[in-house]
């Protein structure tokens, strides 16, 4: 059965606080380093939750069964050959439980069946677009995947951050490209006779460079994909309403151009001339140096908010006029990077200072009348080099990592704070974690009932390769299991989390 892909499916999926059921018929697959063995006394189908492991050393992927305080041990791993052999990049899990992991250098995103048999399974590599990085759930159907195609990075290329596969235009003046995309994927229920995940379409958005994105949703609000191109400068809208004859066509752009900051940049960056677009046209904008790197969507304000990183601000953006209602300008401050509290009441600021070398964190409290930056006064992140972060869904507890930088002086660090403490400058610490002396690390928490943090999967680089459990109830460290090489990047799945809102944010 090794040459043959399974595709027999569970016919349901029961879940629960302290566990799932078992899933489904046993299946064969290739890739994998263990074999499908049924579960003690049940089906074959296996039960979570799992962390999944990047291992970047040797391009596998491990998943690791997620039990408690002990008994977390390796389910299997499925090898690089599965994988074209090529580094695995971000990944997402549906709604409907598939698991999505991009391939940025072989073009395609990678569906893993996690539940149906007593390990997981990979299925197929699905194409997309010219090198995938970011991947997304749809907040309007979580059964909807959003790649972002960063495009061609080919050293002396002439098409920099071009989708040379998907959109080739033969009429171009001057090229046959135009610009980068995103591709949509949709899947179905693991179940008898289920559709396979399949890409439904690709959207061109005539601009390059690496993209983020963010989607409006909620009663009386518009279901718009807002994608910001980096190198270009610009917010594709695309439409997301389920029955809009435009679904999932891009109706407007917004140009980010800012004459008085495009008058402040300095070499090796050329000033661009702001310009009035046509946002519904099919002409390539002219670039500009707002360099967006980082989009949210709030459910309190109803607003997209968007991080210019060359200009050194953020936007506020209604989704239904795309206009820029308010900017808030992060000059003088040591904050280049955001991220949203799962409420979407505050804009969480993060920073670095190199004289003394320290995190600093900040906020912007949304609700209030006229929302200002505050500082906040975290004296232990001092000698830190800020790393990932993570918020609980229910807003309580809130988890930055310490980057391993060469200037840092204080490294291999996880701190945990009691979010419902924020009252600037002041954030409650619960714990300093001290983590394994390694060459970095990236972590997941494991979330359960109503958006509650029960453990922190934390991964730890070469030469330890290996991923610690970590309790959230009192911050210790509980067990270590030993993983791939050098593994890196932390996605922690559980049937049904995804409809629950049960996936840490940041």
């Amino acid at each position: 059965m090794k040459t043959q892909k399974r595709r027999r499916y569970s016919a349901s999926v029961t879940t629960g606080l302290l566990g799932l059921a078992l899933l489904g018929l046993a299946a064969c697959n290739s890739g994998e380093s263990t074999s499908e063995t049924p579960a003690p006394g049940a089906s074959a189908g296996f039960s979570g939750p799992i962390a999944f492991v990047n291992n970047t050393g040797d391009k596998t992927l491990t998943s690791v069964a997620l039990k408690g305080d002990s008994g977390n041990a390796v389910v299997n791993t499925i090898d690089a050959a599965e994988f074209e052999n090529v580094a695995l990049s971000d990944m997402q899990f549906s709604d409907k439980d598939w698991v999505f992991v991009n391939l940025p250098a072989a073009n395609k995103t990678a569906t893993i069946d996690p539940l149906t048999g007593a390990t997981p399974v990979h299925e197929v590599n699905l194409p997309v677009g010219t090198r995938p990085v970011h991947i997304y759930r749809d907040r309007t159907n979580g059964e909807v995947i959003w790649v972002m195609n960063d495009g061609d990075n080919t050293v002396g290329t002439t098409t920099p951050g071009e989708d040379l596969i998907n959109c080739n235009n033969p009429a171009r003046p001057g090229g046959a490209v135009t610009g980068g995309s995103v591709t949509i994927l949709h899947n179905s229920h693991l179940g008898p006779g289920a559709t396979p995940p399949t890409v439904e379409k690709t959207v061109c958005v005539l601009a390059t460079g690496h993209r983020v994105t963010a989607f409006s949703s909620g009663a009386g609000v518009p279901k718009r994909a807002f994608v910001s191109s980096e190198v270009s400068g610009e917010i594709a809208v695309i439409d997301n309403e389920p029955s809009s004859p435009s679904k999932w066509t891009m109706i407007h752009r917004i140009d980010l151009c800012k004459t008085a900051k495009e008058s402040t940049v300095q070499a090796p960056q050329t000033p661009a001339t702001c310009n009035q677009e046509n946002a519904t046209g099919t002409t390539a904008f002219t670039p500009n140096n707002a360099g967006p790197h980082g989009i949210r969507w709030s459910n309190l304000t109803k607003k997209v908010y968007s991080i210019q990183e060359g200009y050194g601000e953020i936007a506020e953006i209604d989704p239904a006029t795309f206009t820029i209602t308010k900017t808030f300008d992060l000059a003088g401050t040591p904050y280049t990077s955001y991220g949203i509290s799962p409420d979407g009441r505050y804009l969480l600021l993060r920073g670095e200072t190199t004289a003394p070398q320290g995190t600093k964190l900040g906020v912007i409290d949304l609700n209030a009348a006229t929302p200002v930056i505050a500082d906040l006064t975290i004296p232990e992140l001092d000698g830190t080099s800020p790393g990932a972060y993570k918020f609980s869904p229910d807003g309580r507890r809130f988890y930055i990592l310490a980057g391993n930088t060469a200037t840092a002086t204080k490294k291999d660090r996880l701190f945990a704070f009691d979010w419902t403490t924020l009252a600037p400058p002041a954030l409650a610490l619960l714990r300093e974690i001290p983590l394994v002396a390694t060459g970095g690390h990236g972590f997941d928490v494991l979330v359960r009932g109503a958006g509650e943090a029960k453990y922190l999967i934390v991964s730890n680089a070469a030469p330890a390769n290996s991923l610690t459990i970590i309790s959230a109830a009192d911050h210790q460290e509980k067990q270590t299991v030993p993983v791939g090489a050098n593994p890196g990047g932390v996605m922690v799945f559980e049937s049904g989390a995804a409809l629950a809102g049960n996936q840490a944010t940041n």
